[in-house]
């Protein structure tokens, strides 16, 4: 054991000894003869006093919390016991004894540093509570020390004596009124529930005021005889008190239902309209009238903040169940309201759909935060708005999603709810002065046909959600029919697949650009193919829908650039002048910060511009023309070439062809492709070339198949042609073999036939 614990267990053998002797001394019949013993009463009592300091010290030395409060009481209890040693050595032998003397100063000195120790231990609870536990405290109190005034109202009353002894007379009586008032008032700051060191704390302090209080009666009616159980209880209560620290600080004791705890003030309250009331009959002291009085003030203002707390508590309710950003109700809300609708008090069937906001990462990602923001309240008010009913609950659960439950709504009902919100989805929302565009993919789930819990319910209507993507459906809905297979293998791949985008785990193939008449190469178009570990190699159609539904365009976009000029850097260091030609995603015409990320690429790879080529599709353009105009300047303004993919098949209007920095046109393959058949295609495909030359454009043509193409293409006066006929796309050290082993064929109508280069595959590969 180690020596500081064998020293306060030996001193715990000692105190239990004394205290043991003394109280057995106080039993009727054990003492020789009644009245004052020097060996029971003065030494066992006095070793007894002063050993409560240094227990109490002992056992500080292992509390971290109230430190400070149990050092203070140890030195009050060190004058407490101080106080009986000068009276048993300097004042009980003298006849008559003076009083007051210098005990009754280090007695009363004890109250002060019992009052400071309360207090030490309010003061480290006071920024953790209610104002309502304060008050709860101080109508208590009150009620307490009102009671204790009246029963001591004897005692107040004494007038006799010199000042001094009136004085020190009431002194003891209203200090332990206010000890009572302050020990309740901490109980009820600690909700009825403080650690069990304050249990011992308060335990020795209302044994010492009742002792207290039965010694001033008997004192004042002469009948007080030394050795009794009364000095018992106040070694009793010095021995309590000593054992306070060294306890854990967590709460002790059984907690107390509400309506006990609601009670308490309510009880202290009565007791002190009863004490009033029984004070015009009878004759109380002032004190106890002037307690009870502030009893029913505090109380009063109890009920005025019970008030405020109420309707605090409500507000913060509805807050907790309310969605900040729209206002709409909160998943927590949802689930409550949605619960108390398929509980068995509302209709028996019901409809759950879920909400998936189509394009929303790439506008949340391209034009801030503060702007998806704005898009998620604009959503929000236009779902209100379709909704016409008692029996709609619209909330949103979180990000992007959003929840609507129909009660008592079947299949048709549901889709053509579905229907109603893509309507009010359908035109534009202007965000950040920029024109966009988004829609839903809605997932359908049945209560009770897909359970019981809104939890089942939003997991079949999630995993509905998610087959409605993955079919792009568009502006349809899917509802569940339990099957999960679908909607785990989605979440599977997207994992996988964001995975692949964030650790370089896509391959980056390059398609030949060939000069349609020289048949030289100069560039390359960049296409992303996933090298999936247990799928095998797959094409963009596969992915790709995926990425855009999760948002990871922006991602994949960039890291396919960064790939891609990589390749360049590399092939450059060869010896090769390779330009490259990336496809951007959607979100990237409103990507303010683009063209600098494109800049910073370049310039860590020491690349010049001329060596890139970002490709883009005409619907993009549509979108926010004048954002797209600042992009595509500044992209320009660095020497970076840009071109329209699949030309011909997005809007009708060519105006961007006029208004837009555009260096190239990219006719798309339905144009291409039966150009050697049909002599309408080709002579559209004619028209095409002239409208891009006279405009200062080049023109590329894809989707070439097969040598007759290729000569029209060339006699038409196409730039550039790209297709399975000169080489499908490759990796990187395929494309060197190929480059380095190809011989130029030739092209009919030019020179003589020609045939595709060996190796070329003529299987029909999607543009991306």
């Amino acid at each position: 054991m180690p020596p500081g614990r064998a020293l306060e267990a030996g001193v715990y053998a000692v105190v239990l000894a004394v205290y043991l002797a003394f109280g057995i001394s106080t039993i009727p019949g054990v003492r020789t003869a009644p009245g004052y013993d020097l060996l029971l009463d003065g030494w066992l009592n006095n070793i007894a006093y002063m050993l409560s300091p240094v227990v109490c010290l002992l056992r500080s030395r292992r509390d971290t919390s109230f430190t400070r409060s149990w050092r203070i009481l140890a030195l009050g209890l060190a004058l407490y016991g101080l106080g009986n040693v000068f009276w048993t050595a300097f004042v009980r032998p003298l006849s008559p004894e003076p009083f007051p003397s210098m005990a009754d100063g280090l007695w009363l000195s004890f109250y002060g540093f019992a009052f400071v120790a309360l207090l030490l231990v309010v003061r480290e609870m006071a920024n953790q509570l209610p104002i309502s536990l304060w008050l709860d405290g101080i109508v208590g109190g009150l009620a307490v020390a009102a009671v204790m005034a009246a029963i001591a109202g004897p005692v107040l009353a004494v007038t006799g004596g010199s000042w001094s002894a009136v004085v020190t007379t009431l002194a003891y009586p209203l200090l332990d009124v206010m000890l009572l008032l302050i020990v309740t008032a901490v109980l009820a700051l600690f909700h009825w529930r403080p650690p069990a060191g304050l249990w011992f704390f308060v335990a020795g302090l209302t044994a010492f005021v009742v002792a207290d209080l039965v010694y001033l009666f008997h004192a004042a009616n002469g009948t007080y005889q030394p050795g009794g159980a009364n000095d018992v209880v106040w070694v009793l209560a010095t021995l309590l008190m000593a054992f306070a620290p060294g306890w854990p600080s967590r709460p002790a004791g059984v907690p107390l239902p509400s309506w006990v705890l609601l009670g308490i003030p309510i009880g202290a309250s009565g007791v002190a309209v009863c004490l009033l009331v029984f004070a015009n009959s009878h004759e109380l002291h002032p004190v106890a009238i002037g307690l009870a009085a502030g009893t029913v003030v505090a109380a009063l203002g109890r009920m005025i903040v019970t008030f405020g707390e109420v309707r605090t508590l409500a507000h913060s309710r509805q807050l907790a169940l309310t969605d900040e950003l729209t206002g709409l109700s909160n998943r927590r809300a949802f689930y409550e309201q949605v619960n108390t609708r398929t509980s068995g008090e509302g209709p028996g069937i019901g409809a759950l759909l879920l909400l998936d906001l189509d394009r929303f990462k790439e506008v949340n990602d391209s034009l801030g935060h503060h702007a998806g923001d704005d898009l998620l309240r604009h959503v929000a008010s236009r779902l209100t708005s379709s909704l016409d009913g008692a029996n709609h609950l619209l909330a949103r659960l979180g990000g992007d999603e959003f929840a609507i439950y129909l009660s008592g709504a079947d299949s048709a009902q549901a889709e053509t709810m579905a229907e109603r919100v893509h309507a009010v989805l359908n035109p534009p929302f202007t965000v950040d002065g920029v024109t966009v565009r988004v829609d839903a993919s809605i997932g359908i789930s049945f209560f009770p046909t897909h359970g019981g819990q809104v939890s089942e319910l939003l997991r079949a209507a999630d995993i509905a959600m998610y087959q409605a993507k993955g079919s792009r459906l568009g502006h349809s809905s899917y509802s569940a029919e339990g099957d999960d297979t679908g909607g785990q293998d989605r979440l599977r791949m997207l994992e996988e697949l964001r995975d692949a985008v964030l650790t370089g785990g896509l391959a980056v193939f390059y398609q030949p650009k060939v000069d349609s008449r020289s048949l030289k190469v100069d560039g390359v178009e960049a296409l992303v193919r996933w090298p999936h570990p247990t799928r095998g190699l797959l094409l963009p159609d596969s992915f790709l829908p995926l990425a855009e539904q999760a948002g990871l365009m922006r991602e994949l976009t960039t890291a396919v650039l960064e790939q891609s000029l990589d390749q360049v850097r590399v092939w450059q260091d060869q010896g090769r002048r390779l330009a490259v030609a990336v496809n951007l995603s959607a979100s990237s015409l409103v990507d303010m910060d683009l063209p600098r990320r494109v800049a910073a690429i370049l310039l860590q790879r020491g690349l010049s511009p001329d060596r890139l080529e970002l490709e883009i599709t005409e619907d993009f353009l549509m979108g926010d023309r004048e954002r797209a105009r600042s992009i595509l300047t500044e992209l320009r303004q660095l020497g970076i070439r840009v071109s329209v993919d699949d030309f011909g098949t997005g809007y009708s209007s060519l105006t961007y062809l006029r208004e837009l920095p555009i260096d190239q046109l990219k006719l798309d393959r339905s144009f291409v492709l039966p150009m050697a058949q049909d002599a309408r295609a080709a002579a559209i495909v004619r028209s095409t070339i002239e409208l891009a030359h006279s405009l200062g454009m080049t023109m590329v043509a894809e989707g070439v198949e097969d040598a007759d193409t290729a000569g029209q293409l060339a006699t038409s006066g196409c730039d550039e042609s790209q297709g399975f006929y000169f080489s499908r796309a490759l990796p990187p050290a395929e494309l060197e073999q190929w480059l380095d082993a190809r011989s130029i064929p030739a092209i009919p109508n030019q020179t003589a036939p020609a045939t595709a280069p060996e190796g070329a595959d003529v299987t029909v590969e999607p543009a991306r």
